[in-house]
Order: structure tokens, then C-alpha cells, then sequence
């Protein structure tokens, strides 16, 4: 399936396009949420230094992620698959698409709310409705494949990155003063704000070979992977975090309406909502492909869809900080383990079911969910502690595992 998927590209990308696409992904209305909800939690030095703690530890993984992909030229499906063993994947690739098909139905009610505030003319309409315009459009897209993402975020990004830029000088047109004089009302540790920068999108960067597969080399992929999570997430966080210190108000949205920003807030809803929605609906589109590689990618797009709009319509969206908490306990370790798997090659017997993958992934979701309870973290980031801990326990049982044929040969 790997060599079906090289052919939907025209060509490989370079490090540039790659950021292009990455960010993308990066600038979005949830990502708006939490750059104000940490700027408001850390006050603006200590906000900062989180985003650029945060990006430099998502920075690094995705720089392994990345080069992964682009060295197996394999999406991250199949990666896990070669991890996990044939069904095992299933179970596993079965957890990711659902996460990401929840993560777009709370982007689409997002969007129906964000984009009925903008306009009175649009208000008058209910949010569902224009929620539901906001997913026929992203469905269409992802129809498409990779090329209508390339395109899209060579459209999209640099005029959404100059809409951010744009909110961010006219709210500090008035003055720096009240942004450095904030101070939070309760004291946030730093580390709390840097793990919740790390799990905000860690889901995005293990997530990674899906894009970084077709970069034109795994240097290259590491690069362009680092770049954009190391120093493009950051500038997402600082642009539009730092403007709700000096208004007050948390949602970018609003901001951009009181300074009378009423044509950019309006692009900012649609071309945010739009392509972020579209790569979620473009990997879970590569997750259905692993359990039904028979159908056409177009058709389980179009599946992807429905099934998103009605999770986004019921209201999956109430449900956003469970579901966050859940995704940074589950996903991270997964990464850990398909990258050890890749760096000592996937065993030559093959099996259904690789136990080693599953208790690995079971004890690095169960140590970011219990050790900090215990005081037994080993960083300040569970995302990260998950990462770490799968990734080691992968390595030992596979060394274990290995050891006797090792001795008889010799």
C-alpha cells in the first residue's frame, strides 16, 4: 500500500513545503483556546518560556517521527503495523481514527460557533448549519488526497500566519504595558504550562510520517519536522496568546472583531477550520485504508466524514477536556514504540499480534496516567514521561526476546 500512496504526489517536497504543511495543521482554533488559556495561566515571560520549552521538546520528536517516515517511506499506520503485528495494528490504527474523527467534530462545532459570531448575517443561522457547511467542505477536500493538502497549505498558510501577525500588532498598537504587567491570579508551575504546550498536539507529531513520507529525504523530514514544531508552534502560541493578556479576552475571535477585524476574523475561522479539518479527515482516511484496503480512498473520505459531522452535531465537543486528557495518555507511547521498532528493524517472523508492542503501550499509558499521582514522573510532561517509559520497556523486551537465538548462534 506504501507504493499506492507515493503515487497520489506529483513529486517529493522539500523542507519549505513541508513546514508549509505542517503548520497548517498548527493553526488552528483549539491551538487559538490553549495559547490563551496558558498566556493567562503563566502571565507573559513565563508563557514564553513554555511555548519555547514545549516546542523544543515537540520539535525533537517530531524531527524522529518525521525521518522515520521518510526513511520507511511508510505512513504512520503502516509503521505501527510493522510494530504491533497485522491484527494488533488494526486495534491500535482503530484507536487513532476515532480520536481523530472526535478531534473534528470538536473543530467543526468550533468553527459553527466561531464563524456565527463573526456576522450577524451568519448569527442568524444555527451553528449546526454552519457547522455542517464547514464539513461538506473539508470532506470534499480530503477526497482529494495529499495533493489537495499540498495545495491547500501553500494557499493557506502564509495568508493565515499574516492574519495572526496582523491581530497580534493591532492589539499591541496601544502599548506593551498591561501584557508584562499581568500577573495570574493563582501561580501556574512552568512545567504544567510546557506539558500542556507538549500535549496540546502531541497527537499531531506522532502522527507526523503521514505528512513527512513524502519528503524528499529523512534528513530532510527531520528538518523540516523540527523546524516547524520547534519554532512554528511556538510563534502559533506567542501571536495568539500574548493579544488576550492586553484585551482580556480569551477568544481570538472576539479579539479580532473588537479591533475591528471583522474581514480577517472571518478568514481566520474558515481557513483555520478548513485545513486542519481536512488532514484530519486525510489520515483517518489512511487508518480506514489499513482495514479495508480494498474500498477507494475517496469513499472512505466520504465515510470519514459523515461519521465526523454527526460526532461534531451530537455534541462531541462538551466532552473536549476528557477527551484531550485521553488522547495525551494513549497516543504519545504509541510513537515511542514504532520508533525503537524502526531503529532495530521489524522481526522477521511474521505475527498477528506482537505482545512486546501492546504491554509496551499499556505501561507507558499507564505510568503518564498513575506516576504523577505517585510523584514518580520523570519530566514535568506526562506526554513526555509516556514517550520515554514505552519506548524503553519496547527496547528491553525486544532485546530480551532476541537474547537466546543470539547466544545459540553464537
Amino acid at each position: 500500500m506504501s507504493s499506492s500512496l507515493q503515487q497520489q504526489t506529483p513529486r517529493l517536497i522539500g523542507v519549505f513545503r513541508l513546514v508549509l504543511i505542517l503548520l497548517a495543521l498548527m493553526i488552528a482554533l483549539p491551538a487559538f483556546v490553549m495559547g490563551a488559556e496558558i498566556s493567562h495561566a503563566l502571565g507573559a515571560t513565563r508563557a514564553i518560556l513554555a511555548y519555547l520549552l514545549g516546542g523544543a521538546i515537540l520539535g525533537s520528536i517530531a524531527a524522529m517521527t518525521g525521518a522515520a517516515g521518510a526513511l520507511k517511506r511508510c505512513t504512520t499506520y503502516e509503521l505501527i503495523g510493522e510494530a504491533f503485528g497485522l491484527n494488533g495494528a488494526r486495534v491500535v490504527n482503530g484507536v487513532l481514527g476515532l480520536s481523530l474523527l472526535g478531534w473534528y467534530g470538536v473543530i467543526a462545532t468550533m468553527f459553527g460557533h466561531a464563524l456565527g459570531s463573526v456576522s450577524p448575517a451568519l448569527g442568524v443561522l444555527p451553528a449546526w448549519a454552519l457547522a455542517l457547511c464547514g464539513c461538506m467542505l473539508t470532506t470534499g477536500t480530503a477526497m482529494m488526497g495529499f495533493r489537495a493538502l499540498n495545495a491547500l497549505s501553500a494557499l493557506t498558510t502564509p495568508l493565515k500566519v499574516l492574519l495572526l501577525a496582523w491581530t497580534f500588532g493591532a492589539a499591541l498598537r496601544g502599548g506593551t504595558g498591561a501584557l508584562w504587567t499581568y500577573a495570574p491570579s493563582t501561580l501556574t508551575p512552568l512545567g504544567s504550562g510546557v506539558s500542556m504546550v507538549v500535549g496540546g498536539i502531541v497527537v499531531g507529531v506522532v502522527l507526523s510520517p503521514d505528512i513527512c513520507r513524502f519528503a524528499m529525504s529523512p534528513r530532510r523530514a527531520a528538518l523540516g519536522a523540527g523546524l516547524a514544531y520547534g519554532l512554528g508552534f511556538p510563534l502559533v502560541m506567542i501571536l495568539s496568546g500574548l493579544p488576550s493578556l492586553v484585551s482580556g479576552e480569551r477568544d481570538m475571535v472576539k479579539i479580532m472583531l473588537a479591533l475591528g477585524l471583522g474581514v480577517p476574523a472571518m478568514l481566520t475561522v474558515v481557513l483555520t477550520a478548513w485545513s486542519t479539518n481536512a488532514f484530519n479527515l486525510y489520515a483517518t482516511t489512511l487508518v480506514a485504508r489499513t482495514l479495508a484496503p480494498r474500498e477507494p480512498a475517496w469513499r472512505l473520505a466520504l465515510l470519514a466524514g459523515v461519521i465526523g459531522t454527526v460526532m461534531g452535531l451530537l455534541g462531541i465537543s462538551a466532552l473536549l477536556l476528557p477527551y484531550l486528557l485521553g488522547l495525551s495518555i494513549a497516543i504519545p507511547p504509541i510513537a515511542g514504540i514504532y520508533l525503537v521498532n524502526v531503529k532495530l528493524g521489524t522481526p522477521t517472523q511474521a505475527a498477528s499480534w506482537r505482545v512486546e508492542a501492546f504491554a509496551s503501550w499499556l505501561v507507558g499509558s499507564g505510568w503518564a496516567a498513575l506516576a504523577p499521582r505517585w510523584g514518580w514522573s520523570l519530566t514535568a510532561v506526562a506526554a513526555l514521561d509516556s514517550i520515554l517509559v514505552s519506548a524503553a520497556v519496547y527496547l528491553a523486551l525486544r532485546l530480551v526476546r532476541t537474547a537466546p537465538s543470539r547466544s545459540w548462534s553464537a
